[in-house]
């Protein structure tokens, strides 16, 4: 049994799931949810509301990201689509699955992007040390994790709440509480800090790996393009 078959074997069946569905010509995703309905072998549906599914608009040559809860883990399976077959059915099979732990590699992208780290502890309910925030900019981005510059050294082994500024049509803050994994002194004025994301909302962790696609394929458009000019 390969890997896949064992991962499908443990996911109920008709379970709620959120899709990432490309569009033709567009580089947003549109987000969807869902029912994941099994068949035979690897094969499954994906089953809409009526009017939700924009049949016309997929673009049926790049694949999806689907994403799932299996037991409080949140896991992504990179499918295909095999065929529409109706307005509210889509038949897809399934190329891998991504791990938020994965995640990082998977899907790190090149993204600058404002950041703001500052205390976990609750304006007023701590002392005058814990009212502080450092103002910084990603380097790369992923849905578990990023990297970012500061000129200011940010705190060291010290868990962090963490807002991104993220560059959808309308400016989306997200919150996050991370742990930093290495923090680098570049210059007197220049930190280099990578931080993992211990705990974020199913939406908002949505809404990064909704903008790490869109990055990641402008950069493939951006690959052709300069291959074609040679």
């Amino acid at each position: 049994m390969t890997e896949l078959d064992t991962f499908f074997t443990k996911i109920s069946d008709e379970k709620p799931v959120r899709l990432f569905l490309p569009i033709i010509g567009a580089d947003n995703r549109l987000l969807i949810q869902c029912i994941l309905k099994k068949k035979e072998g690897n094969h499954f549906n994906l089953l809409f509301k009526p009017m939700a599914l924009p049949v016309q608009d997929i673009d049926k040559d790049i694949s999806c990201l689907i994403n799932l809860d299996m037991g409080g883990q949140s896991v992504s399976i990179e499918s295909n689509i095999v065929q529409v077959i109706n307005e509210q059915t889509l038949e897809m099979v399934p190329q891998k699955t991504i791990t938020h732990e994965q995640m990082r590699e998977y899907f790190r992208v090149d993204c600058a992007i404002p950041i703001i780290i500052k205390s976990t502890i609750p304006a007023g309910f701590g002392g005058p040390e814990d009212d502080w925030k450092i103002m910084g900019t990603t380097v790369d981005l992923s849905g578990s994790g990023l990297r970012a510059s500061f000129n200011t050294a940010p705190p060291e082994k010290t868990q962090v709440r963490l807002e991104l500024a993220l560059p959808t049509a309308e400016e989306t803050i997200v919150s996050t509480i991370a742990s930093p994994v290495r923090i680098t002194k570049i210059t007197d004025k220049l930190w280099d800090a990578a931080y993992h994301i211990d705990d974020i909302e199913d939406e908002d962790r949505d809404k990064i790996i909704g903008c790490c696609l869109v990055a990641q394929r402008r950069m493939l458009r951006l690959k052709v393009q300069v291959r074609n000019s040679q």
